[in-house]
């Protein structure tokens, strides 16, 4: 069981994918993260509003940002939920932090603090579990003995480790997941014909939307940077394409390149490309985000890089 690298398709744990199917209003959106919700909580949610659902691939573009998934129900508790696709031990921290602002945010001064909602994290993670082999754990906190500071606590954390669940289908089976497990592989793995055949109404959803999502050029395109960054980051490769070419990914960089500028502009830019420097080409995954046209990119690249 092998997954498909970056450069050759959209992975289905892209955060800005996840959260395009998670934040839209529509019956498809509003099941799966309800379901969602309800299989990591256990909590039954009847109504969802998106806090944020913004997706401007021009804000998006201009910094790296964290695209999670603030939703409230109907009794106003708040659940915050993010495909983190790379880790390190600073990430853990950014968790508490983002958990206790999210606590913060709720309240203005001089409001009292019976007025706070629970928060739930919700965080899938390409990483496997630092404390046992579950697919999902579970925290709070809690006293040395293991017993709980409060029942009812305003912060709790989840962390679904999406490596585990190759584990699962290893010993019983893709047939015997249940649809959240089966979601998960879709996460872990992106489609194969087991999971393209699920009656799973979950499952459907993230495939109809990636569908939906492709005809979105702009979207489809920085979703598609947003990949790369990541791939090269998880190479060591700090985000940066100088040091891609001294790695020999430069070749790469300007393939996926290529590829977006077709799926964005509808033309083959390949001649233009290898003519460009590696500085060129750093501008260039910045600037598809605000070119409208080819032309438009190619005099932008004149005039940033001269």
């Amino acid at each position: 069981m092998t997954r498909k690298q970056p450069e050759d398709v959209l992975n289905y744990r892209n955060d800005l994918f996840f959260k395009y199917t998670l934040s839209r209003e529509d019956e498809g959106s509003i099941f799966a993260r309800n379901t969602i919700i309800e299989r990591v909580t256990g909590i039954r949610v009847k109504e969802s509003t998106v806090m944020n659902p913004n997706l401007d691939p021009k804000t998006i573009g201009k910094k790296k940002i964290i695209l999670d998934v603030h939703v409230k129900d109907e009794n106003g508790q708040l659940f915050c939920i993010e495909m983190q696709t790379t880790f390190t031990e600073t990430e853990k921290k950014r968790f508490e932090f983002y958990g206790a602002r999210a606590l913060n945010d709720q309240l203005n001064s001089g409001e009292k603090y019976e007025l706070l909602k629970p928060v739930h994290q919700i965080i899938f993670i390409d990483e496997y579990p630092w404390n046992n082999q579950n697919l999902m754990n579970h925290y709070q906190m809690r006293t040395e003995k293991g017993e709980v500071e409060n029942k009812k606590a305003l912060i709790k954390r989840s962390y679904i480790h999406l490596p585990v669940i190759n584990e699962l289908v290893r010993k019983q089976g893709i047939l015997k997941l249940n649809d959240f497990e089966q979601l998960c592989f879709l996460f872990e793995n992106n489609e194969n014909d087991a999971i393209l055949k699920t009656k799973e109404r979950l499952v459907k959803v993230f495939v109809e939307k990636y569908k939906e999502m492709q005809k979105n050029d702009k979207l489809w395109s920085t979703a598609m940077a947003i990949q790369m960054g990541e791939a090269r980051y998880r190479n060591g490769l700090n985000d940066s394409y100088k040091e891609g070419l001294e790695k020999g990914k430069e070749e790469g960089e300007r393939q996926l390149l290529k590829q977006m500028i077709e799926k964005k502009y509808h033309e083959d830019a390949t001649e233009w490309l290898q003519t460009l420097t590696v500085h060129k080409l750093t501008a260039i995954s910045d600037l598809l985000f605000t070119c409208e046209t080819l032309d438009a990119l190619k005099e932008q690249i004149k005039k940033e890089t001269s």
